[in-house]
Order: structure tokens, then sequence, then C-alpha cells
């Protein structure tokens, strides 16, 4: 890793590209032990750009000490991450591939309740072109493959569990300021060796007006859209065909103070009825000020609500204030409620979390912060614990 990061960096200066990296460490205590089951996070990367061109490679390592007494879904594993973008005139090709290795072998369950098996590896390579013609339509097609290497626990079989996805659309932006889009996408699942295959495909058509600005520093843009099904769900029934309307409104309050509120409801056609989809809303107001540091000052307001089989409720609050120099107070609080599977929730919990700290911004691009939180919720015996998470990142200017 040294030698080719000097090699990189060699080249950098050789041929005049610019060079950006990154590297972060967080470490998170378990939610109720400070000193077991410690979430270690590890996140590096780098961009190289050229003239039409540029390559971005992340890996990011977790891994979770022994005894933690609320384990997580995915344990130790870690993600590499490569992209590549290349630009030839109003052509642009967009490959990707990521590779998801699992430190100890992570827990799935399997489609249509062929039972639970362990994931060790998993592969996703991706293709996206897309294509502007006379600043007025765009057309994009993009191919996705997604392999993942999984071990049956209901019996010695090991499968490859396959995802196979591929779409394109088309979009033309009018000349009043609305835009109509159509396109397609297809997907199959495959375990081989469990004979599960599975398809479903879907077209959809959307029509939507671009954010307009009215009086009062007011920005709206509406979205509707159809999308036709042809497949059927895991429980066998065919899918239903959805209409989706999307409305989001941008409000300037003032210079510092931004409000911006996102409303979106779906309706499902089945063959001998209407039901109402899925619902979401969402508002954050932001408010900006200068503090008494040398780093920008913000407090955000948001909360979200979605209703389907489901229903979660969420509010958050998140405060940044400059108090000397790179030095800042860190707030946060968030209140959820949401599903459970939680033995002896009823199916749903509230989740209470307030916490602070400080962050440290060097000029140098380093940073640091520590944060305690105090969380609470119907969990029982423990329905009040504490955490404390931090963690050191470094950002360097660009070169």
């Amino acid at each position: 890793m040294k030698y080719f990061a000097v090699l990189l960096l060699a080249v950098t200066v050789a041929f005049s590209l610019g060079f950006e990296e990154y590297v972060q460490l967080n470490a998170v205590s378990d939610s109720i032990n400070y000193g077991d089951g410690l979430r270690k996070d590890v996140l590096a990367g780098f961009r190289l750009t050229g003239g039409n061109w540029d390559i971005t490679l992340a890996e990011d390592w977790v891994t979770n000490g022994e005894g933690a007494v609320l384990p997580r879904f995915y344990r130790n594993h870690s993600e590499t991450h490569l992209e590549s973008r290349i630009t030839f005139g109003r052509l642009t090709v967009n490959p990707e591939l990521q590779y998801d290795m699992d430190l100890d072998s992570a827990m799935v369950v399997l489609p249509l309740s062929l039972g639970e098996g362990y994931r060790n590896s998993s592969l996703q390579p991706a293709l996206t072109v897309s294509c502007s013609i006379a600043d007025a339509f765009e057309l994009t097609g993009t191919g996705r493959y997604w392999l993942r290497d999984i071990a049956s626990l209901n019996s010695d079989i090991d499968t490859e569990w396959s995802e196979t996805s591929y779409g394109g659309d088309v979009l033309w932006h009018t000349p009043i300021g609305g835009y109509l889009s159509a396109g397609g996408v297809s997907y199959q699942t495959k375990l081989d060796a469990l004979d599960y295959d599975h398809s479903w495909s879907r077209v959809d058509v959307s029509a939507g007006y671009t954010p307009v600005s009215f009086p009062a520093m007011t920005i709206l843009s509406a979205e509707a859209e159809y999308s036709l099904y042809n497949g059927e769900d895991y429980s066998g029934s065919g899918l239903p065909d959805r209409f989706t309307a999307r409305l989001r409104a941008v409000q300037n309050i003032a210079r510092n103070v931004t409000c911006n509120i996102a409303f979106s409801q779906a309706a499902d056609f089945y063959e001998n009825e209407t039901r109402f989809g899925p619902f979401q809303s969402a508002v954050r107001t932001r408010f900006k000020f200068g503090g008494w540091g040398s780093v920008p000052s913000s407090v955000t307001l948001s909360g979200q609500l979605t209703e389907s089989f489901v229903t979660t409720r969420l509010g958050e609050l998140e405060g940044r204030i400059g108090l000397y120099g790179g030095i800042s107070a860190l707030v946060t609080g968030k209140l959820w409620y949401g599903p459970s599977s939680v033995a002896g929730t009823g199916g749903y919990r509230t989740r209470e979390t307030i916490g602070g700290g400080l962050e440290f911004r060097m000029q140098n691009g380093l940073n640091t912060f520590l944060v305690f939180e105090r969380e609470a919720s119907n969990l029982s015996p423990n329905d009040v614990w504490g955490r404390i998470r931090g963690g050191v990142g470094f950002y360097p200017a660009a070169r």
C-alpha cells in the first residue's frame, strides 16, 4: 500500500493530474458495555483526476470486539469500491466494481423461506453509459451483476446467490422547463443449488417540472410517475402497477435560514382493487451562523414520516457551534419510532438519544471528534445506557 501511494504521487506530479486522498478512523463503544464490543471503522481512499476522466478507490474495514451485547447484522467485514468516469464529448462511461469480504461470515435470510445462511463474500460489477443530445435529451443505460457466496445453515449445500439487473431510460428537457422520461429495468435472482430462479421487470413513465422560483425566495418541484410491473412478489402474487406523486418545496426564510419540505404518495393498482401505497414526508430546517471560531456554525432540525406495511417516525437535531479557532461543540439528538424484532417490544419500539461532544479541525486537513451519547428505549432490563464514539480524519487539500 505504501509503495502504491508513492507510485501514484509520482505519476500525479509527472502528468499534472489531480490527486485527493483521505483517511478516517472511527470507534463506537457497545451500546451498553463500554469495554466490550468496541466497533472500529477505518475508511481510506483516493481520487485521481485527468482531463476527461477520474478514478476513485474507497476502502472500508469494520471490526467489532468480542462480547457485544447488541450484535450487529454484519459484523466484521471489508468493502472495496472502485469507480471510474470517462467522458468522450457528450458520451460518459461509468464502470464500477465493489467487493465485500466478511471476516466472520455474516448471517443472511434466503428468499421465499428457503432458510438461513452465511454470506462469505460478494462481488458487484456495474456499467453505466450515458449520452446527451442537443442539450435536450439524455439517454442512459445501466447493467449490474451481484454475486454472493452463501453457505446454507439448513444443509451442507454451498450456493451462489446471483442477481442481474439491466435497464435504461430517455429523458427530454422540454422548452417550458419541465421534463418527460421513459425507461425500464429487468431483475433476475438465482440460487442454483436451491433451484430458485425468479425474474420481474418494470416500465416507468414520468413527467415533472424542474425547480421553479416563486416570490418570497421559494422553489418548487413536482413529479408524477407511473410504473407497470411484470412478475410476482415473494408470496407468488402478481405485482401491481404503481402511481407515485412527489412534491418538494425549498423556502429561503432568510439568507442563513433554509427550510426544505418533501412529500411522496403512491397508489397501487391491483387486478380487482386500488390501495394506497407508501407515503413519505420529510422536513428539514437549517440555520447557519458565524459562531466564535473559524469553523462555520449551523443547527439542523429534521423530521421524517413513512407509512406502508409498517410506520416509522424520526426527529433529529444536529448542531456544530464554533467555539475558538478550529474547536467546535457538537450537539446531537434523535427521537425514533419504528418496527423492532427485539423480543418484548410488541413489534415496535421507541429510541431517544441525546449527546454532545467536541470537534477539532486543523488547517492541514486533520480533524478529530469525541461524542458521548445517552440512549433510552423500551428494552428490558436495559432501558437507558450510554455510549462513546470518536474518530480521527485526514482530508488534505487536493493537489
